[in-house]
């Protein structure tokens, strides 16, 4: 691993439960040296990436800020979304969620709240998700490649349990073909107990990107919801329409990890 790989592994510590770090996290959860951990920590401030909000407390700084805003300026995969989320919402009445996969994690990038949007969603933008429960995640990880699976069955095959899914590749294969035949997933309480939802697989070619999804409300009026299903789908093709029109990049966030 290079020096920069592992000055930024110190932003990885940065959790919802660890909203600040110390030097001392750095030592005990990167196994470094307290020399190397000031210096890490001394090159993040100076980039902006960190800064001191308490004597040897840092939090994120500016520079992730910025950062951020530059991706929803930029990302090619929101620019091709985001009129067309803002309609499925309208549409369905629910919450459209964009997300991608980021190796054993899902990340919501952009979402629109429709009239049957629940309270509060899990799946909220910059929050990393697991990528074995609901529908956002669930219809990712049906179109991961072989290798992948098995690599996840090797590594997670405890969190795949936990989740109700068999851990066993021919098992979980024959699940997750279930999934791919039937194009959309549906889920209904599985990260968040008052709210369903329904996704789509997004690709740009052969590329796996990852998904758009509809959530919504248990309580929401049965009428809206049988049309949910075909919407989501014909929204996730439009989206990879538009893509298809962009300049392709060699890799995907999720198949670069």
């Amino acid at each position: 691993m290079t020096t920069s790989a592992k000055v930024l592994q110190v932003l990885g510590l940065f959790t919802q439960e660890r909203k600040q770090i110390r030097a001392s996290d750095v030592i005990d959860l990167l196994d470094t040296s307290p020399a190397t951990a000031y210096r890490y920590m001394a090159d993040l401030e100076e980039a902006g990436l960190i800064e001191r909000s308490g004597v040897g407390q840092y939090v994120l700084g500016p520079t992730v800020v910025e950062l951020d805003r530059q991706i929803r300026i930029n990302d090619p995969l929101i620019a091709a979304a985001a009129d067309i989320m803002r309609n499925l919402s309208d549409r369905t009445g629910g919450t459209a969620l964009l997300s991608r996969w980021h190796g054993r994690k899902v990340i919501c990038v952009h979402q629109t709240v429709g009239r049957f949007s629940p309270q509060a969603v899990s799946y909220e933008r910059g929050r990393a998700m697991p990528l074995y429960r609901g529908a956002t995640s669930k219809i990712i990880l049906a179109h991961l490649e072989p290798a992948r699976l098995r690599d996840i069955i090797r590594h997670d095959a405890a969190a795949l349990r936990k989740a109700g899914l068999p851990a066993s590749f021919g098992a979980l294969s024959a699940a997750l073909e279930a999934i791919r035949a039937n194009q959309i997933c549906h889920t209904a309480g599985e990260v968040d107990p008052d709210v369903m939802g329904w996704a789509a697989p997004i690709r740009q070619g052969h590329t796996l990107l990852g998904s758009l999804s509809v959530v919504m409300a248990k309580d929401a009026p049965v009428t809206e919801r049988k049309p949910i299903p075909d919407q989501v789908l014909r929204a996730a093709l439009r989206i990879e329409g538009r893509l298809e029109q962009q300049p392709r990049h060699s890799e995907s966030q999720g198949e670069s990890k």
